[in-house]
Order: C-alpha cells, then sequence, then structure tokens
C-alpha cells in the first residue's frame, strides 16, 4: 500500500505498461526486457508481475519481498 507521502505526490507516480493503470512507484517492480537489441526498463504494478507478466526479452527470475 502506498505511503500518504506517496499519495500526495505526484512524481512518485508512474503507469504500469502491462494494465496503463497509475500507480506508485513504492508499490511497482521495474523488470529490464531488449527491445530492438537495446536493454529497456520496464514498470509494472505487482499485481501484473505477479500474474505473469514479463516484457519482451526478459531473462531471470523475479523474486518477491516478504513483509
Amino acid at each position: 500500500m502506498p505511503s500518504d507521502k506517496a499519495k500526495l505526490n505526484k512524481a512518485l507516480m508512474a503507469t504500469c505498461v502491462a494494465c496503463n493503470k497509475p500507480i506508485s512507484t513504492e508499490s511497482a517492480v521495474s523488470l529490464t526486457g531488449v527491445e530492438d537489441g537495446h536493454h529497456r526498463q520496464y514498470t509494472v504494478c505487482n499485481a501484473c508481475a505477479n500474474g505473469g507478466w514479463r516484457p519482451p526479452g526478459f531473462v531471470g527470475m523475479l523474486a518477491f519481498r516478504r513483509e
């Protein structure tokens, strides 16, 4: 859950590339993919990442923290 500070600060918001919903950067995951031969960071919400969305060219494993 985003903190009150993040909710009030629009600079701490991003858009999920999978579902296009606005999300707090505190609750976002950044995944590295490859597009046109270049590495690129994709910001994804936890729901999409948990649902299995991965960027094109993603190689690796996504591990979640327990809180």
